[in-house]
């Protein structure tokens, strides 16, 4: 079990990383050190993203933990989850360790991206052009912007800078 003073430091900065990115941000703090795998969360903050509250059990990530070699697991950043409500999280995973550096925790920030998916399929078309990704054609307004605007593509083409033309 974490002491008083690791725990209240983590549910602080669960709380603080809860309250900057909003109601849709997830924070959790797995025990792994409880004799009792099956309810290894002590603290979560925004619970109502993936329907989960203290004293839950553990996900898939905190099993694997939960039985492997606990000084060779890795941080896992930035991929994607799926609740079983059907929302589409981003989700990173990292381990708390011990002086031996064993994980004896993990903290673990889940962000309910479903919305943002949503608008990022509504955009698509509106942003969407049918030339290939490139960068886009500057307007000049003047002859002096026409020049230099001319210099630097020429840089980019030939991957060269001017004074090695």
């Amino acid at each position: 079990m974490f002491d008083a003073m690791t725990l209240d430091f983590l549910k602080q900065l669960a709380k603080g990383i809860a309250q900057q990115f909003g109601n849709d941000c997830e924070v959790v703090v797995h025990d792994l050190t409880s004799n009792n795998p099956d309810s290894s969360i002590v603290a979560i903050e925004n619970g109502h993203v993936t329907s989960r509250k203290l004293g839950d059990g553990p996900s898939h990530v905190v099993l694997e933990a939960l039985h492997g070699d606990r000084s060779n697991l890795k941080d896992h950043l930035n991929y994607l989850t799926k609740t079983h409500d059907g929302k589409i999280l981003k989700s990173s995973t990292i381990y708390i360790r011990d002086e031996n550096g064993d994980a004896v925790g993990i903290f673990a920030i889940n962000y309910d991206i479903t919305s943002l998916l949503m608008v990022e399929n509504a955009l698509k078309p509106l942003i969407s052009t049918d030339q290939p990704e490139k960068e886009p054609e500057r307007i000049t307004q003047n002859v002096n912007d026409l020049l230099d605007e001319l210099i630097e593509q020429s840089v980019r083409n030939v991957g060269k800078p001017v004074a090695l033309m």
